[in-house]
């Protein structure tokens, strides 16, 4: 009897509760999925096909289904049997002498026959395993197959979440299946127990010297090309007077963001309506002047003499920078750099640094490396001599392990799909039967034996034989399993989520034999500062991991670069890279802080919240213990003693005695105490409100606007401010009860907020709030609350900008929880003044150094 975990259970029990034929199922890889669609298929008793992406995961489900039921499985394409598997290629044989629009139409005979088949076997259950396959070349043929099985019960199963598919993608399985049946994520999965706790890392690399010496070459002529493209003197309209001249609203958001880069720079004036984030705080690139300068080159065809022979001498320098000039603009050709940095040399000799490490520091380590490719493809004849040919591919990287005495200790392997490879004295260990003739050195044998080969080298690996397997993406990144991987090395060039979720879950998955596994991933990632387009295979990176959650340095599952480390940007590469790499390994070595955080996580959370990370010199303190106000005895005790002077000496003077020795030395005490209240009272009033108000301040105002305006269930009760590791500030939206919120909501509490705290740009609405320098007291703060001595604006958020009733709601909250403030509509005469005033200052002083990082937490 099959004995399933949580998350299996729920995916089986919501599938028998709906109503619908269509049931999607997302899972993570090790989740269980091929045995949530057995289960299922099993209750339904129907004849079951199943469809795979290849020829082990077909192995994988007859053996479940035999494994679960005892009833016979095969792969026979003529449906022998109650359970048949089949790979989608099976299907999707096109004949090739056919045109017709329709996929289906198109078939092979031997893939219409199948389809004949299907019809044939009634009404049945069919079973698409990892259907993100469908976005591939046979997603058209299974569209109408689909459609023409109206009786069938269809179980889609993926390990690929729905929020990280494409617009299309997600337009064809929401079509095909509707909406999601059951959903778990990784995390979850990692706080039930079901997956291994993990950390991803990031290793940054450098290009070789002759690496360096090509793309340094490069870089000269991109300044010559952006020397050309800024001269002022060779057309009537030169490029920045023409950006300048613009319409800020026909932009593209690409061309948009270049502009205000370059604005930024000093090379333009920030345009009336721009945005500055994150992003635009960086150097600015030649791709940015690429973007704004495309349709002035066009333009300057439509010109006249002068104009075109310019245009056609900058579309001369274009090849020289990795472009060229077509009717259509700017296009890019060959990506030479991004070439030079995918297949660096600077990657191998990472990925031994990485192996070295893992193997020493932990004993049972088994660490899996990927590339592209076996053998790399030919490179462009600009790179001949910059890149070694065999650069990128397995091949290459097994024989820089081999090289390292490090890593030549645990007997690396590569394998592909037609191939094994290894050390010769190992090799020959491992594959006793096979003739080796060499005696030193790499050797690799290649022919129909793949498949056994594949086998002996898994099991070696699981047995601890090997410590490291080197294999392609396409091979071992989806289908293959060894529960014994404790770390995937990632050299490939893939960014696409399917390719991330299936890459990282071969590390993922429980090992029976080491209960306490924690598995940590790599990202091999090579930057050029300072070269153009240097950043491509750090944006590469980015993409990788946007999307993705895991633990970072302080224990928080987060989504993105972050969580590789802190100090990363998803806009601009890091400097410092041999500390990051050093702070990388530190974190691969504490395994025990790495199982701790996911131990914190809880497992029955559904989906990420939004959070605010607040960083800076002057940053708002996160939470102040204010004093409570003065009650009005209180705020009247500095008057006793002047009032008592007052009376004394009214009553001497009706007593005639106002002369004498003894009152006058009683006023002069009173008088003196009477001042030192005074004092005391003024410095006290004034230090009480120069406590200005705290980021949980903010936040609660937010948090209660967003309630009282219906776009939040809850308010500022719910806020928790937290302080960071690294001193910053933490916050979001939490329920008290428990409860989860939406990710939409906290997405919109962490977005106002960032605007509250943020630089005035371009608000519908300002918002002020009273201010005290830290100047000595005055005689008349002893009576009261100081005046005060400036008035600090803020930006009213956009969400609440939209209506004058949100904006009024906005600061009935600001008012309880910030101070006293008075919204002003930057419309009136006064408002525009204001915002000419403000627009790109800080309400903290520009010297604060704030900076807002809107992430995503699970």
């Amino acid at each position: 009897m099959v004995e399933w975990r949580r998350h299996q259970r729920e995916a089986l029990d919501a599938i028998a509760a709906s109503p619908d034929d269509r049931h999607w199922v997302v899972l993570p890889p090790g989740a269980g999925k091929t045995m949530v669609g057995v289960g299922a298929a099993a209750r339904l008793e129907r004849p079951v096909v199943v469809f795979a992406p290849n020829i082990a995961i077909v192995g994988q489900w007859r053996a479940a289904w035999v494994g679960a039921t005892g009833e016979a499985a095969t792969s026979e394409r003529d449906l022998p049997t109650g359970f048949t598997a089949l790979t989608y290629q099976s299907l999707a044989v096109f004949d090739p002498e056919s045109d017709d629009a329709s996929a289906k139409a198109r078939l092979h005979p031997n893939g219409a026959a199948l389809v004949e088949r299907l019809h044939a076997a009634g009404p049945i259950t069919l079973v698409l395993d990892e259907c993100h396959h469908l976005m591939e070349v046979w997603g058209d043929l299974l569209d109408e197959v689909i459609a023409d099985l109206p009786d069938a019960v269809v179980i889609a199963l993926t390990a690929t979440p729905p929020e990280l598919l494409t617009a299309t993608q997600a337009e064809r399985v929401g079509r095909l299946f509707g909406s999601i049946t059951y959903q778990a994520g990784i995390p979850a999965l990692v706080a039930e127990g079901d997956l291994a706790p993990f950390a991803e890392l990031a290793w940054f690399s450098m290009p070789s010297a002759r690496e360096e010496e090509w793309l340094a070459a490069r870089a000269v002529r991109a300044s010559e090309l952006v020397a050309e493209l800024t001269r002022v003197d060779a057309v009537d309209l030169p490029l920045l007077t023409w950006v300048a001249l613009s319409s800020w609203r026909d932009l593209t958001p690409e061309v948009a963001d270049a502009v205000v880069r370059l604005a930024l720079a000093g090379h333009l004036d920030l345009p009336d309506g721009a945005h500055v984030a994150e992003r635009h705080r960086r150097d600015v690139a030649l791709a940015d002047w690429l973007l704004v300068a495309d349709g002035w080159l066009r333009s300057l065809a439509d010109g006249g003499p002068t104009d075109r022979a310019f245009g056609r001498r900058v579309a001369a320098l274009l090849p020289g920078v990795g472009h060229r000039m077509t009717r259509y603009g700017i296009r890019p050709g060959q990506p030479l750099v991004d070439r030079v940095l995918s297949r660096s040399a600077s990657k191998a000799a990472a990925a031994a640094e990485i192996v070295a490490a893992s193997v020493t520091d932990d004993p049972d380590a088994r660490l899996l490396v990927l590339t592209d490719h076996a053998t790399a493809t030919t490179l462009p004849a600009d790179l001949d001599g910059v890149l070694e040919p065999q650069s990128g591919s397995a091949r290459w990287v097994l024989e820089t392990l081999v090289a390292d005495e490090r890593v030549r200790r645990v007997r690396p392997i590569a394998v592909t799909g037609s191939s094994i490879g290894a050390d010769a004295a190992v090799l020959r260990q491992l594959l006793p039967d096979e003739p080796i003739e060499a005696t030193e050195g790499v050797v690799v044998l290649e022919g129909g034996a793949a498949p056994r080969w594949l086998r002996a080298a898994t099991d070696a690996l699981n047995r601890g034989w090997t410590r490291c397997l080197v294999g392609t993406r396409g091979l071992l990144g989806e289908g293959w399993d060894a529960t014994s991987v404790t770390g995937v090395v990632d050299l490939t060039t893939a960014t696409t989520s399917t390719a991330i979720v299936q890459t990282r879950g071969r590390s993922l998955r429980t090992d029976p034999r080491r209960p306490g596994k924690v598995a940590v991933n790599w990202t091999v990632t090579c930057v050029a500062p300072g070269r153009p387009q240097g950043d491509a295979d750090y944006r590469r990176l980015v993409r990788k991991h946007d999307g993705w959650f895991a633990v970072d340095e302080e224990g928080d599952v987060v989504d993105g670069v972050a969580h590789l480390d802190s100090r990363l940007s998803p806009d601009r590469p890091p400097s410092e890279l041999g500390e990051l790499n050093a702070r990388a390994l530190a974190r691969a070595s504490g395994a025990e802080a790495i199982r701790a955080a996911w131990d914190a996580v809880d497992p029955l959370r559904e989906h990420p919240v939004a959070t605010l990370r607040v960083r800076g010199d002057r940053a708002p303190a996160p939470i102040i213990a204010r004093p409570e106000p003065p009650s009005r005895t209180t705020r009247l005790r500095p008057l006793a003693l002047p009032a008592a002077v007052m009376a004394v000496a009214g009553l001497a003077g009706c007593l005639g005695l106002l002369g004498s020795l003894p009152v006058l030395a009683l006023l002069l005490i009173l008088a003196t105490l009477g001042g030192v209240e005074l004092r005391s009272a003024a410095a006290r009033n004034r230090q009480a409100v120069l406590l200005e108000p705290s980021i949980s301040d903010y936040a609660r105002a937010v948090a209660e606007a967003l309630q009282e305006a219906g776009f939040s269930p809850v308010g500022a009760e719910a806020v928790v401010v937290e302080v960071a590791a690294d001193g910053g500030t933490r916050v979001r939206l939490e329920p008290r009860s428990g409860a989860t919120l939406e990710e939409e909501v906290t997405g919109l509490f962490t977005t106002a907020l960032s605007e509250v705290l943020g630089q005035i740009e371009q608000p519908r609405y300002l918002i002020d709030r009273p201010a005290w320098d830290g100047v000595a007291p005055r005689w008349r703060d002893a009576l009261g609350p100081p005046r005060p001595d400036r008035r600090v604006w803020h930006q009213v958020p956009a969400l609440f900008g939209s209506s004058r009733k949100l904006a009024d709601g906005f600061a009935e909250a600001w008012r309880r929880h910030v101070g006293p403030g008075r919204s002003v509509y930057v419309g009136t005469p006064e408002g525009a003044g204001l915002l000419r005033a403000l627009r790109w200052s800080s309400p903290f002083g520009d010297s604060a150094g704030l900076t807002l990082v809107e992430r995503r937490h699970w």
